[in-house]
């Protein structure tokens, strides 16, 4: 499976049981990264997609097939870490308080690929492309 995140410099996904912050630029490209194929999402994350061709529910992570894409936000991924394929961070160029971090260590995948772009409320995201 293909997993997309957003995270903060310290690898910050979530605060208080609400997402750091959200672009709908970013929104924009995991669609269009996600088009020929499937996007999973946890109930959660349903708002940023209202109206979009995906996939909710609650166990996601573990319905998802090997080409499909899953956009993580609230979610401990080190169950699920054997499957995971590749890696799509958008970096918030910001430090957000957070109380839920990434529990994967990055240094175990191979950087592929980089884009920094201007979001709709950022002024600098940077994607990130991760393989094992």
């Amino acid at each position: 499976m293909k997993i997309v995140m957003c995270l903060d410099k310290n690898l910050g996904m979530c605060f208080n049981r609400r997402r750091l912050s959200k672009d709908r630029v970013v929104t924009e490209k995991i669609l269009a990264l996600s088009s020929g194929g499937m996007l999973w999402i946890h109930p959660f994350s349903a708002g940023l997609f209202e109206g979009q061709n995906v996939q909710s529910d609650e166990g996601f992570l573990y319905k998802a097939g090997t080409n499909d894409y899953c956009f993580v936000e609230n979610q401990s991924l080190k169950e699920v870490e054997g499957e995971i394929e590749e890696l799509i961070i958008f970096w918030w160029d910001r430090d957000y308080p957070s109380d839920l971090k990434l529990d994967l260590e990055l240094s175990r995948y191979r950087k592929t690929g980089e884009e920094e772009f201007p979001g709709y409320s950022h002024e600098r995201i940077i994607k990130e492309v991760y393989r094992k």
